[in-house]
């Protein structure tokens, strides 16, 4: 069972961080338990994001992140779940309440705070006193007052009113509209993720992993969203970004960027057959 290669985001990575990392795709827990019984005894945790908040949304299934859970247990892993996107969005105990699994570690960010420059690290007792018991760990926004404010309120609001309730209903409402838009056109599609922060595929189904998102041909979504934002639609231009919306949108909102999508379409639609003719007409040509 062959590992997916190990390669550097950017310039700069030494080389030798290589040998100190093990790939394994999502949603396939017979690999993940096949790297744990070849390399068990040299890795010392398992980090995953169940939503792939750079990925389009691409999510793991709730039954692969509870057979990861009991690997990792067996194999004496400590689970990391990254909820930096997820955390506070999806539910108020993130991923992890949605999925029914608890991380020995994870990490949050920005959205504790409504934007403002905050993280924070989570996990059991027996791993986070190990910060007051000789692991350094500090920044530079560490306890700024105004963050903290920040979260505070944040966090009050998102325990006492349906605030993530009313974003995943949201979301839900926009995919179903723009589902709708493109069943009249007989345009493949599917949605991954979370009503608060999903993905669109013009397939009939979504990638699993990575490598599969990777080789997914995605030229509808690139020449659509420029004319979205011609629009006045502010949608992500990279597919590989979710859609994520705010508690603040309303009926209003949707209702224009349903019609906004509805043109967007229409006019990408026209645009790719006007590429495909000439195309055509230049092979027969040549």
């Amino acid at each position: 069972m062959g590992a997916p290669p190990v390669e550097p985001e950017s310039r700069g990575v030494p080389k030798v961080l290589r040998k100190l990392a093990h790939l394994t795709p999502l949603n396939d827990a017979n690999h993940l338990e096949h790297l744990f019984r070849s390399h068990g005894n040299e890795i010392g945790a398992f980090l995953i994001e169940p939503i792939m908040g750079n990925c389009c949304a691409l999510t793991a299934t709730a039954q692969y992140l509870l057979d990861a859970r009991d690997l990792c247990d067996k194999y004496d892993v400590v689970m990391i779940i990254d909820e930096v996107k997820t955390g506070f969005r999806v539910r108020r105990g993130g991923v992890q309440e949605l999925m029914g699994v608890t991380a020995d570690l994870c990490t949050f960010a920005k959205a504790i705070g409504n934007g403002y420059p905050i993280s924070a690290v989570a996990g059991r007792e027996d791993i986070m006193m190990q910060v007051a018991d000789g692991v350094k760990h500090g920044g530079t926004y560490t306890c700024h007052s105004v963050a903290l404010a920040a979260a505070n309120r944040t966090l009050q609001i998102l325990d006492e009113t349906p605030a993530l309730d009313t974003i995943a209903k949201y979301g839900d409402d926009m995919n179903a509209g723009m589902g709708r838009i493109l069943e009249a056109r007989g345009i493949p599609h599917c949605f991954t993720g979370h009503g608060s922060m999903s993905g669109l595929f013009f397939s009939d189904t979504a990638p699993t992993n990575y490598r599969d998102w990777l080789n997914s041909d995605y030229t509808l979504y690139d020449t659509m969203a420029p004319k979205l934002h011609e629009l006045g639609i502010l949608c992500e231009p990279d597919s590989r970004e979710p859609w994520f919306v705010c508690e603040a949108h309303d009926q209003a909102c949707l209702d224009q960027t349903l019609r906004a999508f509805e043109i967007a379409i229409d006019e990408t639609l026209e645009e790719l057959d006007d590429a495909r003719a000439l195309h055509a007409a230049a092979q027969a040509a040549g």
